[in-house]
């Protein structure tokens, strides 16, 4: 079977690294209180036509260069190169370059799961009935594709990740009403 990961592993950590930042913003507990937020917004790209975006504030370039950073995007040996040749030329380094390769990779990735939503779309559009939602090709597929990757799915379900000793204290709301009257 081909790769079934449809990212390479750059935009894998990149994803995970932009995971990691959202759940730090996100953590009602810090250990450091920031005034960090962040959006998803639409936006009208020259390349790709519109796409989901992804901006911080305050100071998105230098969050954005953080998460770039924390998932080791930076080739070390290119950077040198790139060095070199800058000085041989007398060119400058690009203000926000770390900043314009999370764009970069964030394109490319909202890119293809443009795609792939038209695909499943025009496939659900194109084969469902009119009583359905969801044409019968494309609930199969989906439950393939979630049998096939259930273990490179991470839940955060705690239910599905807490004790199972602990659950049994858990009621169902027919037996709690039954309790009460």
């Amino acid at each position: 079977m081909r790769n079934p990961n449809p990212f390479t592993a750059r935009q894998v950590r990149l994803l995970e690294a932009i995971h990691n930042r959202i759940r730090e913003i996100n953590n009602p507990d810090p250990e450091v209180i920031t005034n960090e937020s962040y959006e998803f917004h639409t936006e009208q790209t020259k390349q790709f036509g519109k796409i989901p975006k992804l901006r911080f504030r305050p100071n998105s370039s230098r969050i954005k260069a953080e998460i770039v950073d924390s998932a080791g995007l930076i080739d070390e040996s290119l950077k040198e190169k790139k060095a070199e040749i800058r000085a041989k030329f007398g060119i400058r380094e690009a203000r926000n370059a770390k900043a314009n390769l999370f764009e970069s990779e964030w394109n490319n990735i909202m890119l293809k799961a443009k795609k792939a939503t038209f695909t499943v779309g025009l496939i659900n559009q194109l084969l469902a009935t009119s009583h359905q939602t969801i044409s019968s090709p494309m609930a199969l597929l989906q439950s393939i594709v979630m049998e096939e990757y259930k273990g490179q799915i991470k839940t955060n379900n705690p239910l599905q990740t807490a004790n199972p000793k602990e659950n049994r204290e858990i009621k169902g709301y027919a037996q709690e009403l039954a309790e009460l009257e």
